[in-house]
């Protein structure tokens, strides 16, 4: 596996403690290897028996450690060494590499679909989902109860277009905590985020013009833009740093682009991250060439960091940047409530959202609403995202431990995908086929390009709980993989040893 040098941060330095002190004595064994990444810590009890320390002492140098980066807690579990990232060294663009726009045609991906979908095989590594148990069904369910209680009638009602009055309020008020700041008029309410994209785009754009997406790109993108019958053009995107600003740039000089559909923090499927100065130069540069930037921020707010990552909107000057997420994706794909900053295009956002049908239940949104003010949403979230960085971390590590070495793997900073590059030669397709009779399904690389670029690529869902058959399905992965190497080896000698006949 190719890794970056485990590199080590400083000791922290607190003065002469007891607790620094410890602190000190434990990052030395994991400097040495006495204690390995990965490898689990004595319980806090232990710690206090073996370095005469109150439990007190040992948690506070715990904790200094966590800060440093150099040991993770795990719910219910203990603190663990912290495995070093393990990053994709995939070149950086030296050159735009972009095709001409191409016409949609997924003939090729929509049957590996039905191939893969056609039987009731376990799906945890596949789907693009939070393990439900994660998710605050019991909250929800005792604030749906109450509304219905209060208002009986609720269910009959019909929603107001545009959504409920209270949902945009709180959407409008948590915006400033990523840096964005948007009246509750901006924002409408819709069924998911899909639908806040697909009403963007039929704003913008009508069969034939050019969209850009950034390459790789999740297949219900591909799939939403080949029902509207445009042209895409793929731009290059590096798994961890994101879209290609420079390749982008090129694109807007060649050819006429009459929008752009990008997601800046942990897009699907490589959960990549771009710096502020790239989200600032991208959301300028479309800015200059009179080229709407719709937005997909669904998973903006499942970050392990310190801080949340700003979305492009946040660096908007001229109202360019029209926001998209999902709250169904963070709280339930049940509640299928999204919504979309609509600047000057409101009104014509309405009216083709009234042509859709009705918004989503209304009942849904005063529960979210009641959610987000009551106190629970936040302390729901920061629970939330310890646990996802705990399930992907246990997922990227059993990928380490299974895979072969060659294998290339991005340690994502948020969201819950895991995107693999297998070694060269590897075809993710029919390592798939494979899979299948080990009732093993994951999302091979051709799903998410309209060409074969990553044939060799895989994404895997980290966000359900690591359970000792989701280390046997990884285990089997690798084994396969190991297999389909072998085989190509043999077939090359085997012409080989042909041609010196």
């Amino acid at each position: 596996m190719e890794t970056d040098a485990y590199a080590v941060p400083e000791a922290p330095r607190i003065g002469a403690t007891r607790y620094s002190e410890l602190a000190a004595r434990l990052q030395k064994e994991i400097e040495t290897r006495q204690l390995s990444p990965g490898e689990k810590l004595p319980s806090v009890r232990d710690l206090c028996r073996s370095f005469q320390a109150s439990p007190a002492t040992v948690t506070h140098a715990l904790h200094l450690l966590e800060d440093a980066g150099l040991v993770e807690a795990r719910p219910r579990s203990g603190f663990y060494v912290r495995r070093p990232d393990n990053h994709l060294r995939f070149p950086h663009q030296t050159a735009p590499t972009i095709t001409r726009p191409l016409p949609v045609a997924l003939s090729a991906q929509r049957a590996l679909m039905r191939e893969f979908h056609r039987s009731d095989h376990d799906d945890r590594l596949c789907r693009a989902l939070i393990d439900p148990d994660c998710y605050p069904g019991v909250a929800l369910q005792r604030i749906m109860t109450l509304q219905a209680r209060r208002d009986p009638g609720i269910l009959a009602r019909a929603s107001v277009c545009g959504g409920s009055s209270a949902l945009r309020e709180q959407l409008a008020r948590r915006a400033v905590l990523f840096g964005c700041h948007w009246d509750a008029d901006e924002v409408l309410i819709t069924h998911g985020e899909t639908e806040a994209v697909h009403t963007f785009l039929r704003l913008f754009t009508k069969p034939g013009d050019v969209v850009a997406i950034q390459s790789p790109s999740h297949m219900a993108l591909l799939n939403l833009l080949d029902t509207l019958g445009v042209q895409v053009l793929e731009i290059p995107a590096h798994p961890v740093d994101g879209l290609s600003v420079d390749a982008l740039a090129f694109a807007l000089r060649r050819e006429k682009i009459a929008a752009a559909v990008l997601t800046a923090n942990f897009p699907n499927p490589t959960g990549s991250l771009m710096s502020d100065a790239a989200k600032r130069r991208t959301v300028d540069l479309l800015a200059q060439h009179g080229v709407p930037l719709i937005e997909d921020d669904s998973v903006g707010e499942l970050y392990f960091g310190k801080t949340r990552p700003l979305p492009f909107k946040a660096f908007d000057r001229t109202g360019n940047v029209y926001y998209c997420a999902d709250l169904g994706f963070l709280v339930g794909p049940g509640m299928s409530v999204g919504f979309a900053i609509t600047g000057n295009q409101r009104y014509a956002f309405e009216y083709a959202l009234m042509a859709k049908g009705e918004p989503p239940p209304l009942l849904f949104q005063r529960t979210l609403a009641t959610f987000m003010a009551s106190g629970q949403f936040e302390p729901y979230l920061r629970r939330l995202r310890r646990t996802m960085a705990d399930y992907t971390s246990a997922h990227r590590a059993a990928v380490e431990a299974h895979f072969p070495p060659e294998t290339r793997m991005a340690a994502a900073p948020g969201g819950i995908l895991i995107w693999v590059e297998l070694p060269h030669g590897v075809d993710s397709t029919e390592l798939q086929r494979r899979a299948l009779d080990h009732d093993i399904r994951f999302a091979p690389g051709r799903l998410f390009s309209l060409d074969a670029s990553f044939y060799n690529c895989m994404r895997l869902n980290a966000g359900h709980r690591f359970l000792p058959d989701t280390e046997r399905e990884i285990a089997t992965l690798g084994r396969l993989i190991r297999e389909q190497m072998a085989g190509q080896r043999a077939e090359r000698d085997t012409l080989a040893s042909l041609g010196g006949r």
